[in-house]
Protein backbone atom coordinates (compact mmCIF):
# COMPACT_ATOMS: atom_id res chain seq x y z
CA UNK A 1 0.00 0.00 0.00
CA UNK A 2 2.86 2.41 0.82
CA UNK A 3 4.44 1.71 -2.59
CA UNK A 4 1.09 2.31 -4.31
CA UNK A 5 0.57 5.65 -2.52
CA UNK A 6 4.14 6.68 -3.35
CA UNK A 7 3.53 5.82 -6.99
CA UNK A 8 0.31 7.86 -7.02
CA UNK A 9 2.15 10.86 -5.57
CA UNK A 10 4.86 10.62 -8.22
CA UNK A 11 2.25 10.45 -10.98
CA UNK A 12 0.52 13.58 -9.63
CA UNK A 13 3.82 15.47 -9.44
CA UNK A 14 4.74 14.46 -12.99
CA UNK A 15 1.39 15.52 -14.40
CA UNK A 16 1.49 18.77 -12.42
CA UNK A 17 4.79 19.57 -14.15
CA UNK A 18 3.23 18.86 -17.54
CA UNK A 19 0.17 20.97 -16.69
CA UNK A 20 2.38 24.02 -16.20
CA UNK A 21 3.55 23.78 -19.81
CA UNK A 22 1.67 24.21 -23.05
CA UNK A 23 -0.85 21.41 -22.44
CA UNK A 24 -4.34 22.24 -23.80
CA UNK A 25 -7.28 22.40 -21.39
CA UNK A 26 -8.97 19.10 -20.54
CA UNK A 27 -12.13 20.28 -22.32
CA UNK A 28 -10.33 20.44 -25.68
CA UNK A 29 -10.57 17.08 -27.48
CA UNK A 30 -9.88 15.56 -30.84
CA UNK A 31 -12.53 15.79 -33.53
CA UNK A 32 -15.39 13.35 -33.00
CA UNK A 33 -15.03 13.03 -29.23
CA UNK A 34 -17.64 14.20 -26.72
CA UNK A 35 -16.75 17.70 -25.54
CA UNK A 36 -17.34 16.90 -21.87
CA UNK A 37 -16.64 13.47 -20.33
CA UNK A 38 -19.07 14.37 -17.51
CA UNK A 39 -21.98 15.01 -19.91
CA UNK A 40 -25.25 13.18 -19.32
CA UNK A 41 -24.97 9.59 -20.50
CA UNK A 42 -21.16 9.39 -20.24
CA UNK A 43 -19.89 6.27 -18.47
CA UNK A 44 -17.10 5.38 -16.09
CA UNK A 45 -15.28 2.28 -14.85
CA UNK A 46 -13.61 2.37 -11.43
CA UNK A 47 -11.57 -0.02 -9.30
CA UNK A 48 -10.58 1.02 -5.78
CA UNK A 49 -9.05 -0.80 -2.81
CA UNK A 50 -8.61 0.15 0.83
CA UNK A 51 -9.01 -0.76 4.49
CA UNK A 52 -11.84 -0.19 6.95
CA UNK A 53 -11.69 -0.37 10.73
CA UNK A 54 -14.48 -1.36 13.11
CA UNK A 55 -15.51 1.15 15.75
CA UNK A 56 -17.84 0.39 18.63
CA UNK A 57 -20.93 2.59 18.55
CA UNK A 58 -22.82 0.61 21.22
CA UNK A 59 -22.09 -0.64 24.72
CA UNK A 60 -21.58 -4.21 23.59
CA UNK A 61 -18.44 -6.31 23.88
CA UNK A 62 -17.66 -7.60 20.41
CA UNK A 63 -14.60 -8.65 18.39
CA UNK A 64 -12.93 -6.28 15.99
CA UNK A 65 -13.84 -6.73 12.33
CA UNK A 66 -11.20 -4.82 10.36
CA UNK A 67 -11.15 -5.66 6.67
CA UNK A 68 -9.34 -4.96 3.41
CA UNK A 69 -11.77 -4.43 0.54
CA UNK A 70 -11.66 -4.18 -3.24
CA UNK A 71 -14.56 -2.52 -5.08
CA UNK A 72 -15.30 -2.52 -8.81
CA UNK A 73 -17.82 0.01 -10.15
CA UNK A 74 -19.57 0.95 -13.36
CA UNK A 75 -21.12 4.42 -13.45
CA UNK A 76 -23.23 6.64 -15.69
CA UNK A 77 -23.71 10.41 -15.57
CA UNK A 78 -27.36 11.18 -14.83
CA UNK A 79 -27.18 14.92 -15.56
CA UNK A 80 -25.07 17.47 -17.39
CA UNK A 81 -22.74 19.67 -15.33
CA UNK A 82 -24.65 22.78 -14.29
CA UNK A 83 -24.16 25.92 -12.21
CA UNK A 84 -21.28 28.35 -11.94
CA UNK A 85 -20.64 28.55 -8.18
CA UNK A 86 -18.46 26.34 -6.02
CA UNK A 87 -21.42 23.90 -5.88
CA UNK A 88 -21.52 23.47 -9.67
CA UNK A 89 -21.51 19.85 -10.75
CA UNK A 90 -23.53 16.84 -11.80
CA UNK A 91 -25.09 13.62 -10.48
CA UNK A 92 -23.65 10.19 -11.21
CA UNK A 93 -24.99 6.70 -10.42
CA UNK A 94 -22.64 3.76 -9.90
CA UNK A 95 -23.24 0.05 -9.46
CA UNK A 96 -20.61 -1.56 -7.23
CA UNK A 97 -19.57 -5.11 -6.39
CA UNK A 98 -17.03 -5.67 -3.62
CA UNK A 99 -15.18 -8.37 -1.77
CA UNK A 100 -13.31 -8.09 1.52
CA UNK A 101 -11.10 -10.18 3.81
CA UNK A 102 -11.06 -9.63 7.56
CA UNK A 103 -7.45 -9.14 8.70
CA UNK A 104 -8.02 -8.37 12.38
CA UNK A 105 -10.57 -9.86 14.76
CA UNK A 106 -12.76 -12.57 13.30
CA UNK A 107 -11.62 -14.92 10.57
CA UNK A 108 -13.90 -14.45 7.58
CA UNK A 109 -14.84 -12.56 4.45
CA UNK A 110 -17.54 -10.29 3.07
CA UNK A 111 -18.98 -9.80 -0.41
CA UNK A 112 -21.79 -7.63 -1.68
CA UNK A 113 -23.19 -5.05 -4.05
CA UNK A 114 -24.14 -1.39 -3.68
CA UNK A 115 -26.03 1.24 -5.68
CA UNK A 116 -24.18 4.53 -5.15
CA UNK A 117 -25.27 8.06 -6.01
CA UNK A 118 -22.50 10.64 -6.29
CA UNK A 119 -22.39 14.41 -6.72
CA UNK A 120 -19.31 15.61 -8.59
CA UNK A 121 -18.20 19.20 -7.88
CA UNK A 122 -16.98 20.19 -11.35
CA UNK A 123 -15.09 23.42 -11.99
CA UNK A 124 -13.73 24.34 -15.45
CA UNK A 125 -10.05 23.83 -16.25
CA UNK A 126 -9.17 21.89 -13.09
CA UNK A 127 -7.76 18.43 -12.59
CA UNK A 128 -9.12 18.07 -9.04
CA UNK A 129 -12.82 17.16 -8.77
CA UNK A 130 -14.16 16.54 -5.22
CA UNK A 131 -17.29 14.47 -4.74
CA UNK A 132 -19.76 13.26 -2.11
CA UNK A 133 -21.50 9.91 -2.35
CA UNK A 134 -23.79 7.51 -0.55
CA UNK A 135 -25.68 4.33 -1.25
CA UNK A 136 -27.04 1.01 -0.09
CA UNK A 137 -27.22 -2.64 -1.05
CA UNK A 138 -26.64 -6.12 0.29
CA UNK A 139 -23.70 -7.96 1.85
CA UNK A 140 -22.94 -11.61 2.58
CA UNK A 141 -20.69 -12.50 5.53
CA UNK A 142 -19.06 -15.85 6.23
CA UNK A 143 -19.16 -15.49 10.02
CA UNK A 144 -22.18 -16.40 12.13
CA UNK A 145 -24.06 -14.45 14.76
CA UNK A 146 -22.38 -16.54 17.45
CA UNK A 147 -18.89 -15.83 16.08
CA UNK A 148 -19.58 -12.11 15.79
CA UNK A 149 -21.34 -11.96 19.18
CA UNK A 150 -24.52 -10.86 17.44
CA UNK A 151 -22.98 -8.01 15.43
CA UNK A 152 -24.60 -9.80 12.49
CA UNK A 153 -27.56 -12.17 12.84
CA UNK A 154 -28.22 -13.24 9.24
CA UNK A 155 -25.91 -14.48 6.44
CA UNK A 156 -27.16 -11.71 4.11
CA UNK A 157 -27.69 -8.23 5.54
CA UNK A 158 -28.01 -4.64 4.37
CA UNK A 159 -24.96 -2.58 3.46
CA UNK A 160 -24.97 1.23 3.73
CA UNK A 161 -22.17 3.58 2.69
CA UNK A 162 -21.48 7.32 2.90
CA UNK A 163 -18.39 9.38 2.26
CA UNK A 164 -16.48 11.57 -0.10
CA UNK A 165 -13.38 11.78 -2.17
CA UNK A 166 -11.40 13.63 -4.76
CA UNK A 167 -10.59 12.73 -8.35
CA UNK A 168 -7.27 13.79 -9.88
CA UNK A 169 -7.56 13.66 -13.68
CA UNK A 170 -4.41 12.32 -15.31
CA UNK A 171 -5.80 12.95 -18.80
CA UNK A 172 -9.15 12.98 -20.58
CA UNK A 173 -9.98 9.39 -19.62
CA UNK A 174 -7.89 8.30 -16.63
CA UNK A 175 -8.15 9.53 -13.05
CA UNK A 176 -6.70 8.74 -9.64
CA UNK A 177 -9.35 8.39 -6.93
CA UNK A 178 -8.88 9.02 -3.20
CA UNK A 179 -11.82 8.35 -0.86
CA UNK A 180 -12.72 8.29 2.84
CA UNK A 181 -15.99 6.98 4.18
CA UNK A 182 -18.22 5.04 6.57
CA UNK A 183 -19.73 1.59 6.05
CA UNK A 184 -22.58 0.03 8.00
CA UNK A 185 -23.88 -3.54 8.03
CA UNK A 186 -27.12 -4.56 9.77
CA UNK A 187 -30.37 -6.40 9.08
CA UNK A 188 -32.86 -3.52 9.63
CA UNK A 189 -34.34 -5.40 12.63
CA UNK A 190 -35.46 -8.35 10.52
CA UNK A 191 -33.89 -10.49 13.24
CA UNK A 192 -32.78 -9.54 16.75
CA UNK A 193 -30.32 -8.80 18.14
CA UNK A 194 -29.30 -6.33 15.46
CA UNK A 195 -26.17 -4.61 16.75
CA UNK A 196 -24.59 -4.13 13.34
CA UNK A 197 -21.07 -3.33 12.19
CA UNK A 198 -19.82 0.25 11.74
CA UNK A 199 -16.51 0.87 10.00
CA UNK A 200 -14.50 3.88 8.86
CA UNK A 201 -11.63 3.91 6.40
CA UNK A 202 -10.59 4.85 2.90
CA UNK A 203 -9.84 3.69 -0.64
CA UNK A 204 -7.46 4.58 -3.45
CA UNK A 205 -7.78 3.49 -7.06
CA UNK A 206 -8.26 4.31 -10.73
CA UNK A 207 -11.17 5.58 -12.79
CA UNK A 208 -11.67 5.50 -16.56
CA UNK A 209 -14.18 7.86 -18.22
CA UNK A 210 -15.62 6.85 -21.59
Amino acid sequence: MKRFLTGCALVIIAHSQVATGAEPPLQETAAGETANPFAKGAKEFEDVAGTFFYFQAILHAAPAIDFAVNSTRLGIMLSNPHGSSLLAGNVEALGEVFGADVFDGLSGALAGSTLIFRYNFIQPRTRFIPYLQGGGGFVYTTFSGHESRDLVSLPVEFNLQAGGGVRYRLDRHWSLLFEAGWRHISNADLKNPNYGINSVGGDVGLGYLF
